[in-house]
């Protein structure tokens, strides 16, 4: 038990001799705490009863209690039964105005001794040093053709597309969960609503309390996407944390770094975005520049467009493909945008 406000009730009860069982465990649970406890009391039971004879002692002497009983005794007599009935009465209420002044005393040295007992706790308590809390950050980090799942220390899970990294801390703290993306992933989150969950990607920031999302944020693409499969993630940019987006199930949130600015959508085909996790690829009308840089995290290949007309690698390329070899996926490529290439070992020659 620590709450002083709840203690000091029943030490008063302990030294009026009036406590019940549960005032007896609580007490003892609280002394059991600390010998400061112990000693506290031992203080305030000297007080207690030091100001318990001094306040009736005083307080007798000061009310004359054996005279005025004297004197309205022989008033008494001398009246009759209904002046006699009104003289007791008038007595007994002096008698426990008495007690009351006595008890009153009591409680007023209580406090004293509390408030003190507090000043000098602050006063001469050893000052400790308070603990800077200093995460350890372990970083996963995926290749080139490569995907991972972590498991991290809330329960929640993150699935690493391929070149990728999650920075993120051993042990998260008490107010909130924080990590970096420099890639895709896909997050799964387990609800905490006292703990946020924070990702920093390279230009805004990602907030979720437990939901499931994906968020793609490479370096080498100047928007960043995030699209939320359960639940609701608010997204802000960086440069403008004032600018938010609510981003809900079944919708795409980007930042345009270019721009400076925050875009919502709502995807028609929802699945699609996830399909990497299962082993597919999926382009919708993306241009082939584009393309070829996803075909590059996936596969670990170099593909290099030596032809004259850059204005082919803007073309808008859609296709929904399960995972094959790089050459089975540069032929549907050749077929749907009339291209031609050749493989040499790990490059792909595009003219």
């Amino acid at each position: 038990m620590s709450d002083k406000e709840e203690i000091w009730p029943v030490i008063v009860r302990y030294l009026d001799g009036i406590v019940d069982d549960s005032d007896s465990k609580k007490l003892e649970e609280w002394l059991a705490e600390s010998n400061e406890n112990r000693r506290a009391l031992h203080s305030v039971s000297q007080i207690w009863k030091a100001s318990e004879e001094r306040s009736q002692n005083a307080l007798i002497q000061e009310l004359n209690l054996e005279e005025d009983w004297e004197r309205i005794s022989n008033h008494i007599s001398k009246t009759d039964e209904k002046e006699k009935t009104e003289r007791v009465l008038k007595f007994k209420r002096l008698r426990k105005r008495q007690q009351f002044f006595s008890n009153l005393m009591k409680v007023a040295a209580l406090v004293l001794v509390a408030v003190a007992s507090g000043y000098l706790t602050l006063q001469y308590a050893p000052v400790q040093q308070e603990k800077v809390y200093e995460p350890v950050f372990n970083e996963i980090q995926t290749s080139a053709a490569e995907r991972a799942r972590v498991e991290l220390g809330d329960g929640s899970r993150v699935t690493l597309n391929a070149a990728s990294k999650l920075i993120m801390p051993e042990t998260f703290s008490q107010s909130s969960r924080e990590v970096e993306l420099h890639g895709q992933a896909f997050f799964d989150i387990k609800s905490d609503k006292n703990r946020p969950f924070r990702i920093q990607t390279r230009s805004g920031l990602i907030e979720v309390v437990g939901t499931s999302f994906d968020v793609r944020s490479y370096i080498d693409e100047e928007v960043i996407e995030v699209v939320v499969k359960e639940g609701t993630v608010e997204v802000s940019q960086e440069s403008d944390p004032s600018q938010k987006l609510i981003v809900n199930e079944g919708y795409k949130g980007s930042i345009l770094v270019a721009e400076n600015k925050l875009n919502l959508v709502w995807t028609d085909d929802l699945e699609s975005y996830f399909a990497w996790m299962d082993g597919r690829l999926v382009f919708k009308k993306d241009p082939l520049h584009k393309v070829f840089r996803h075909i590059e995290r996936i596969y670990d290949i170099e593909v290099i467009y030596t032809g004259s007309d850059e204005t082919i690698l803007e073309k808008e390329f859609s296709a929904d493909l399960k995972t094959r070899s790089v050459a089975e996926v540069m032929n549907v490529i050749q077929v749907a945008m009339d291209i031609e290439f050749e493989m040499e070992e790990d490059r792909v020659i595009i003219y």
